[in-house]
């Protein structure tokens, strides 16, 4: 249940992006200095990926010679198929696979190449697929054309660190592969780099192959057209501050550009169709245990994790002070509220076996201890309160980042490529439903569920210049004003990731498991 834009008016409205020369006011006596934020942007990057690139490479030779040199986990099912490939056998397949083939056939692209020159193992190469995707594809292919037309908005480096996704850098495992391509579906809609028409073809076309590594990319492939009709609509139907006008103006102008914008994504959804009507179920393999639902309460873990992954975007004092002063003001409001999501707590909760059952992974103890405790202490009266204060944190740090509009002045901008990396209420919306759509049938609790949901929000969303703690000392007028920078948020963002990487890195080295029906030690990651 959204609780955003109560009381938001406290909070001053920033247009990070839309600015004119280097510095930009952002309230009365306040200012940032944008150069200088742009040019510690790319410096920092740039020293930041040299880093990275030896850490990553370090700690993927470590642990796939020295830690699990062996078919962890679910690798078992994903390298036997792709043996299989390399074998020739194309019509075998493993029932218990449930994803299509897309990894599989970038593993035996990449073993045909790697092992004329090299003596690694099979299960070497086959990892190598994931590390390079993780290292090399998506920050510079997926993540730098972003970052060259928002660089106040995000650090490359940070979301290529993104906890939820570096843990399958050291695997076989379709997620990263997943995420890169669409996402750089999404990229080649806000950079235009094929041109208007070309960039839609392009984008439905890696979209549609993000497709070959999980079937919910469909969803997401909505997502991207949304946005791909809404950054022409929203310059040649001139959208306002009439929120309902604009819808109107949105679908009419998809139907006016059907050819150019739909039809390429339109290609996608009639073969995910044809997909849905050979297999009878959205899941390949093993329907049984990947059945559809209503897990309403997903979302609050989805927004719990996002919340806790974005800490140094919202981490206020003002911030903290603005949800009190909301609470304070209506109380009745907020007893409903709680209430309300006690009710979901209750009647839309699904514990799936496996959760249950395989203690290699740190949802286990996140349920077990807190998310599915049957105290009902901890599971209502602590939960409640927290899945309300992070469902705030979801929607309030986003409220500034939405593109905004005149009553009656006319867009200055005339090409969508100079339009700001932003959402407006009706894409905003489509990640809402996007979001809603791809995990909430699902009634496992898997925290990579939610690296996509998290990708989206964090690539449209601004880091506000507000300092952690404190307020801003305003300068008697006629002073030159007070200068704030995001520069240290962002900076925090990625230090925080690598702590939390650093953690659970730490876990899977040192807290190593035995199972009787295993022969190699078992391992907790995410």
């Amino acid at each position: 249940m959204p609780i955003a834009n109560a009381d938001s008016e406290e909070r001053p409205q920033e247009d990070e992006t839309l600015f004119e020369g280097v510095t930009q006011i952002v309230g009365p006596g306040i200012q940032r200095d944008l150069q200088t934020e742009v040019v510690l942007s790319f410096v920092a990057n740039l020293l930041l990926y040299v880093v990275l690139i030896i850490y990553f490479a370090v700690t993927f030779y470590y642990i796939t010679c020295k830690i699990v040199p062996y078919e962890f986990i679910d690798e078992k099912f994903h390298v036997g198929q792709t043996i299989d490939y390399i074998g020739g056998h194309w019509r075998s397949w493993n029932p218990k696979i449930t994803t299509p083939p897309g990894l599989y056939l970038l593993g035996l692209l990449n073993y045909k190449w790697c092992h004329f020159f090299t003596s690694w193992s099979t299960l070497t190469i086959l990892r190598l697929v994931n590390l390079f995707g993780g290292i090399v594809v998506l920050p510079l292919t997926v993540l730098r054309p972003l970052f060259l037309f928002n660089a106040i908005g995000f650090w490359p480096m940070t979301l290529m660190s993104f906890p939820l996704l570096v843990t399958f850098y050291y695997l076989y495992y379709t997620d990263l592969w997943s995420t890169v391509f669409i996402l750089q579906s999404l990229t080649c809609v806000l950079t235009l780099p094929f041109g208007l028409n070309g960039s839609v073809w392009a984008s439905s076309i890696l979209a549609g192959i993000s497709c070959l590594f999980r079937q919910t990319n469909i969803v997401w492939t909505g997502f991207v057209m949304v946005v791909a009709i809404e950054r022409r609509a929203v310059i040649q139907k001139q959208f306002n501050t009439h929120n309902f006008n604009n819808y109107l103006k949105f679908f009419i102008h998809a139907i006016d550009e059907f050819r150019t914008l739909v039809l390429p994504y339109a290609v996608n959804f009639f073969a995910f169709f044809l997909y849905l009507v050979w297999n009878r179920s959205i899941t390949l393999g093993d329907k049984s245990n990947h059945f559809a639902g209503f897990h309403l309460v997903q979302l609050f873990y989805c927004y719990l994790f996002i919340a806790f992954f974005s800490i140094p975007l919202w981490f206020s004092s003002s911030f903290l002070k603005i949800y009190k002063n909301r609470l304070l003001q209506n109380p009745f409001r907020y007893v409903l509220e709680i209430l309300g999501i006690m009710l979901v707590i209750r009647f839309f909760t699904k514990v799936h076996p496996f959760i249950l059952a395989d203690n290699r992974h740190l949802a286990f103890y996140l349920f077990k201890r807190f998310l599915g405790n049957p105290n009902k202490m901890v599971k209502y009266l602590m939960m409640s309160p927290l899945y309300h204060f992070v469902t705030y944190c979801y929607f309030e740090t986003f409220r500034p980042s939405e593109m905004v509009f005149e009553t009656v002045a006319p867009i200055p901008i005339k090409e969508p490529i100079d339009l700001p990396i932003q959402l407006t209420h009706i894409s905003w919306t489509a990640l809402l439903v996007c979001t809603f759509i791809t995990i909430v049938p699902s009634p496992l609790f898997e925290p990579r569920y939610y690296i996509l949901p998290y990708m989206f929000w964090r690539l449209f969303l601004t880091c506000n210049a507000e300092p952690l703690w404190g307020e801003v000392v305003l300068v008697p007028q006629g002073h030159p004003p007070v200068t704030v920078s995001s520069t240290k948020r962002l900076a925090l963002e990625f230090f925080w990731f690598m702590l939390i990487n650093f953690f659970t890195f730490y876990i899977f080295k040192n807290r190593p498991i035995v199972w009787k029906d295993e022969p190699f030690l078992q391992r907790i990651i995410w």
